[in-house]
């Protein structure tokens, strides 16, 4: 349960990364983006047994494992590196944290990096839809997740080499991230009607009734994508809290549910108002269907991290178009809807981060 100081925390974190990027966009001062990452990357390293697997984290990082220990017990080799220097350094787990917290945001600012008018909102929907607190949970897998963003930037300006570079980079933290190799070639080229997303979409909602966990040995799978020492299925439990049972209809559930259906009602305004947006908007919708239909499947749920979290540049899209159609009673709906999600997972201790706790030097 969160207290005062951890709502403080989290709602100044959020009004004061996000206003000082909507600034950006009017004075073009760069100072603004590194005060407003710089903010993000202490919230996020410098918490004290804060998020729920930092004390696993923590003990891996404390038994301090040489590099060769590490690769044995099928960690990725860019984290057993990581972590066999700051131990060889004496320094402590929150420069680990720290460290992650860094590339994690710097890759994510970075992947907007041709899209400037619209990182505060990319921000703010990374924020607030639990993207952020998921980074204290899936610290490896954040990190990737960002990478692959960067990525999609590579995909959309056809550079081939950039791409390869970047997701061995980001695999070398998380070995799911190689699944995402081949989708240079294809994903951008996945131009469906609007009218087949719809029909996918209710399939998928029904293929959520399906006991699939109980019809099929998916073992293999699981194996296949499984984490090595660290657990932190956390945010699927936060996205859908009755993971593991299907046809279970949770408020979690539904409420993405209806962020999916709305992404998906745009599409075609989006998609046609700038081509490039059919990378970002593809990866998302492929998010949606494998979260209404597998939500309740556990490596799944792993895998689909990746695709949800392009939903902030899908709804940064949105907002951005529905301001130059001048809705802006909608954005404010839309906004406020997110604010209160947000605080709703701080309320509730989304991914182990309330109360938050500074550490002590």
């Amino acid at each position: 349960m969160a207290d005062t100081i951890t709502f403080l925390v989290y709602l100044l974190l959020l009004l004061f990364s996000v206003g000082l990027l909507k600034r950006f966009t009017v004075n073009k001062n760069k100072m603004l983006i590194f005060l407003s990452l710089t903010l993000m990357i202490v919230v996020a390293g410098l918490r004290y047994n804060t998020g729920r697997d930092y004390e696993n984290y923590k003990f891996l990082y404390e038994e301090a494992p040489t590099f060769v220990e590490s690769i044995a017990i099928d960690m990725e080799v860019g984290y057993s590196a990581l972590v066999d220097i700051l131990n060889s350094n004496d320094l402590k787990v929150w420069s680990f944290f720290t460290i992650c917290a860094f590339l994690t945001y710097a890759l994510l600012f970075y992947s907007f990096n041709n899209y400037h008018q619209l990182l505060y909102l990319g921000i703010f929907f990374y924020i607030t839809y639990g993207f952020y607190f998921y980074s204290f949970n899936g610290v490896r897998q954040a990190v990737a997740m960002s990478f692959l963003a960067v990525g999609a930037k590579y995909i959309v300006e056809k550079k081939i080499v950039k791409y390869i570079i970047v997701i061995v980079l980001g695999g070398l933290m998380h070995k799911s991230l190689f699944v995402f190799l081949p989708f240079y070639f294809f994903i951008d080229k996945i131009k469906l009607d609007v009218k087949i997303w719809y029909v996918l979409f209710f399939i998928s909602l029904i293929l959520h009734f399906i006991p699939i966990t109980d019809l099929f040995d998916l073992s293999f799978f699981t194996n296949l994508i499984s984490d090595s020492e660290v657990d932190y299925s956390g945010y699927a439990e936060n996205l859908n809290d009755d993971e593991g049972q299907s046809g279970q209809l949770s408020l979690g559930y539904l409420t993405r549910v209806v962020i999916g259906f709305f992404i998906l009602y745009f599409y075609k305004r989006i998609t046609n108002l700038d081509k490039d947006y059919i990378v970002y908007y593809n990866f998302a919708l492929i998010g949606i269907l494998l979260y209404n239909a597998f939500s309740h499947v556990l490596f799944m749920s792993r895998i689909n991290y990746y695709f949800l979290f392009f939903s902030i540049f899908a709804l940064s899209f949105i907002i951005a178009y529905l301001n130059k159609s001048r809705k802006q009673l909608t954005i404010n709906i839309i906004m406020a809807f997110f604010v209160a999600l947000y605080c709703y997972g701080i309320f509730i201790g989304e991914n182990g981060v309330s109360p938050y706790q500074f550490i002590s030097f």
